[in-house]
């Protein structure tokens, strides 16, 4: 009797400890469904969103929904989450916008890189989006992948040529002796990035004749307005690009670049105050002092170089370095060098607050 009892308890006792082990399995599955995966490679958000109490959603379409909507919030890590959320169901019928979404946030972040992934597994998912191919070109381009970024740009631009009925648009002729359809769905960032791609070749007039084309869809567009500007200085037509960086402060008095562009564009006709007030705009006085006595130092006009240089210095609150280093260079060249052409040494001098990467699409 005592055997049986002993073996009854012993059995009662592997029951109880099989249902708490079930019991422990069937939570932690519960728990792992709504927990955030933090360390999923296209989430680079902090761990802190609290979210494991929440009723998980119940398909992708609605994860997608949450994730806009915490968006519209402000909420990006939340977003993340729940873009990321939705590639978790078996069904992958909107991969290709979870991706896309996904990427979009990281372009936001500077997230380069990632966005580049995002973007790309939304490409392979859908190859005929002309959205997604346009999207990976600005990133490359923003990653300095120039090749790439002008292959993908021309790919989405020619999908939107043959979107149009322009079927026989080749890229591989003369790109510029094509008329551009450009409409009010083309995406406005594959035609300005390869607009930049031209610039950067020092093909000056073809990149304003696609910012103009883009500018007749949308006259107000903030990006081609800022780089027809300052497309128009690298060409040396300085009428041009203080009537178009003005008309962009006016229209966007935040536009940092415009301010920039408007400031070298006056530094360029020697019209050395009217550049500090468009410098001063976005920056402290002394650095804009500094700009305009280096650029006018790189232009051999040197008596005005070593006066703004000199007013930098005795503005600035400490000592300024940078200001007194272009001084004594600016005084040396005065005495024994020659007039110094911009374009000989601005490859080396990048460093100079007003000198914008042109590479940069931000606006």
């Amino acid at each position: 009797m005592r055997h049986y009892l002993l073996r009854k308890k012993a059995s009662l006792n592997l029951l109880l400890i099989t249902t708490f082990l079930a019991g422990c399995a069937s939570s932690e599955n519960t728990v792992d469904q709504q927990k955030v995966d933090f360390n999923h490679e296209l989430y680079d958000g902090k761990p802190t969103l609290g979210l494991t109490g929440e009723f998980p959603p119940e398909n992708a379409k609605e994860a997608l929904l949450r994730g806009d909507q915490a968006y519209m919030t402000n909420d990006s890590d939340l977003a993340l989450y729940e873009y990321i959320r939705a590639l978790s169901f078996p069904s992958q019928e909107y991969a290709d916008q979870a991706f896309y979404k996904i990427g979009y946030i990281h372009q936001q972040r500077g997230n380069y890189e990632l966005a580049k992934l995002a973007y790309t597994r939304a490409a392979l998912i859908s190859e005929d989006n002309i959205q997604y191919a346009a999207s990976i070109g600005i990133v490359e381009l923003k990653l300095g992948e120039q090749d790439n970024a002008k292959k993908q740009l021309l790919r989405a631009i020619k999908m939107d040529q043959q979107r149009q009925g322009k079927s026989d648009w080749d890229p591989e002729k003369d790109l510029f002796s094509q008329r551009l359809l450009i409409d009010s769905i083309s995406p406005l960032s594959a035609y300005i990035g390869l607009g930049i791609i031209s610039d950067l070749d020092a093909k000056h007039k073809p990149a304003q004749q696609i910012y103009l084309a883009a500018l007749g869809v949308n006259n107000r567009s903030e990006k081609a307005l800022t780089n027809l500007g300052y497309s128009y200085y690298l060409d040396g037509n300085l009428k041009q690009s203080e009537i178009i960086n003005r008309r962009t402060t006016t229209l966007y008095p935040n536009n940092k670049r415009a301010w920039s562009n408007l400031g070298l564009t006056y530094i360029k006709s020697k019209r050395y105050e009217d550049a500090l007030d468009a410098l001063s705009r976005v920056m402290p006085t002394e650095r804009a002092l500094n700009d305009i006595g280096y650029f006018a130092m790189l232009e051999g006009d040197y008596e005005s170089s070593i006066d703004y240089l000199e007013r930098a210095i005795n503005t600035s609150p400490v000592f300024y370095a940078k200001a007194q280093e272009n001084l004594k260079r600016a005084q040396k060249l005065q005495i024994s060098a020659p007039a110094v052409k911009l374009s000989k040494y601005r490859e080396n001098n990048q460093t100079q607050t007003t000198v914008y990467s042109i590479t940069d699409t931000t606006h």
